[in-house]
């Protein structure tokens, strides 16, 4: 999550993933460096055990959240 957070603070796109587990941990991280409302992609835990079915799911799932989660966070031309 910090790492996100500082790559889009230096005008860098920046796409977090977590599971929903860690969800409430990456709000705190969030508010602690001063970016409450930073969006970050939730994919369903876990990731370790998860077959290789089940992964491709996730990582649709986090594309489609990750495409809308960057294009609004780019610059208006």
């Amino acid at each position: 999550m910090h790492d996100g957070i500082t790559f889009e603070q230096s005008g860098k796109p920046a796409l977090v993933i977590c599971t929903h587990p860690f969800a409430p941990t990456s709000r705190m991280i969030a508010r602690t460096v001063g970016v409450p409302d930073f969006r970050f992609a939730l994919v369903d835990h876990p990731i370790g055990s998860a077959t290789p079915a089940e992964l491709r799911a996730r990582a649709e799932d986090a594309y489609r959240q990750g495409v809308d989660i960057l294009l609004r966070a780019a610059p208006p031309k």
